[in-house]
């Protein structure tokens, strides 16, 4: 979920992508916010994620791992 969230996205469309039910992807949703690596935020009635500066540095250390 944190990849994808390099662009914005709603519960739903993460849902659809991850293969999993919209329960799940908001739990997991709660849980990165939480730990500062997402924002979200309501567009209209939808809700919407983004990754922040740190959900970013995380990724990008990730994917530079030896």
């Amino acid at each position: 979920m944190l990849v994808l969230l390099a662009h914005e996205h709603s519960t739903g469309d993460l849902a659809r992508r991850l293969g999993v039910s919209n329960a799940t992807a908001s739990a997991h949703a709660t849980a990165l916010r939480g730990a500062g690596l997402i924002t979200t935020f309501r567009a209209g009635r939808a809700v919407g994620h983004h990754r922040t500066l740190l959900g970013n540095l995380l990724v990008h250390r990730a994917q530079h791992q030896p």
